[in-house]
């Protein structure tokens, strides 16, 4: 409240209840939604108004809400990312089951025991060309900028492929996509990227900056003065 009220729009609640009832107040398949409501039905599904005051546990019955799609045939328009002498690989990017987004609600988990960082899988041939080794620290480089994690060598990849997650801050594998988008939807191209991946010794002066940054502000104030 104290952000918001600093950003020109104060804010003031005693209980969450009541941000409960001001979405009510304003979203009309929320109407009939309450901390009470939810208290005596145990969970509400909206939309809940004055036709479903239960909730509405399935939406689709009988037929579509909305209707029925509709479909649109689109042409075929290739990306202008391509691959180069110095940018020879193509780098896709996805997640992980265990792991959300950039961990924003799963990093401080106990998910870290499956998936604890972000990973450059990569073909054995493409591996072996540059004298990567499994497990090493790589550099990871395209147009856009570049970032250093550890290589895994896999055959889930083709040759001329490289994958990573996405998952952790301090990897910031979308330091190095490109701004390019689809031009139909305007969705990021995170998936074509194209990079080149060498051995490194050491980490990108931006994740070596942002570790000296994250360490400064994660500092704990005492008595005896700033300590981990």
């Amino acid at each position: 409240m104290k952000l918001s009220s600093a950003l020109g729009y104060p804010m003031d609640y005693n209980h969450p209840s009541e941000i409960m009832d001001e979405i009510a107040r304003v979203t009309p398949t929320f109407a009939g939604v309450s901390f009470q409501r939810i208290d005596e039905l145990g969970s509400v599904q909206w939309p809940c108004n004055a036709q479903a005051p239960e909730g509405t546990p399935i939406m689709h019955v009988g037929g579509f809400v909305r209707g029925k799609g509709r479909f649109m045939i689109t042409e075929f328009v290739p990306t202008d990312e391509r691959t180069s002498g110095r940018f020879p690989l193509i780098l896709t990017t996805g997640r992980i089951l265990t792991q959300y987004n950039v961990g924003a609600q799963t990093a401080l988990t106990e998910n870290n025991v499956w998936h604890p960082e972000d990973v450059l899988e990569i073909h054995p041939w493409d591996a072996e060309n540059r004298g990567i080794r499994d497990g090493e620290l790589v550099s990871l480089t395209s147009r856009a900028g570049d970032t250093t994690l550890k290589a895994r060598i896999s055959e889930r990849m083709q040759p001329g492929v490289v994958y990573t997650t996405f998952h952790h801050m301090f990897t910031g594998a979308n330091v190095v996509t490109t701004d390019f988008a689809d031009w139909a939807t305007g969705c990021p191209e995170y998936k074509v990227t194209a990079v080149e991946v060498s051995p490194a010794k050491k980490m990108s002066e931006w994740q070596e900056q942002y570790r000296a940054t994250r360490k400064q502000t994660t500092q704990i104030l005492t008595t005896a003065g700033a300590v981990e």
